[in-house]
């Protein structure tokens, strides 16, 4: 009976030296392809809402260019990292543009708006930040300022 259960045992070592091999071995692969997916996911959501931030400065710009001479709007947004807000123009319309740094490389996020006045670039800091769209009675053009 003792040879028996010795058998038992060792077949039951052997099990379990077995199974935590396969276990180590698939945390070996699937830990890097989970990372990997990971930055790629926060990528993603990262440039989604870097789009959508920069299209609420471009439809204050709108609004206030519809709205005409008097008009003014506040705009909170929030960003994941700081970026840097050109609004430029190419002849036809408006063109609000934000560099972004993702894990692997770089990408531009464009939106663009109908008043072709404004050449500035806007520092922004990670988290929120509060933008002014005004364009005043007695001046001639849209004015966007960051404000503190």
């Amino acid at each position: 009976m003792d040879l028996n259960m010795d058998k038992k045992g060792q077949l039951s070592l052997e099990y379990v030296l077995v199974s935590m091999i396969a276990l180590l071995i698939i945390s070996l692969v699937s830990v890097p392809i989970l990372l990997t997916a990971i930055d790629y996911s926060s990528d993603i959501i990262d440039s989604i809402n870097s789009k959508a931030e920069l299209s609420k400065i471009t439809d204050a710009i709108d609004y206030c260019h519809s709205s005409g001479k008097g008009s003014k709007r506040i705009v909170y947004v929030d960003f994941n990292q700081d970026v840097d807000v050109e609004l430029s123009n190419n002849g036809k319309n408006g063109l609000g543009s934000i560099t972004l740094s993702l894990s692997d490389n770089t990408k531009e996020i464009r939106s663009s708006f109908d008043y072709m006045g404004l050449n500035e670039n806007i520092h922004l800091s990670r988290g929120f930040n509060k933008i002014l769209v005004k364009w005043d009675e007695d001046s001639d053009k849209i004015e966007v300022n960051r404000v503190i």
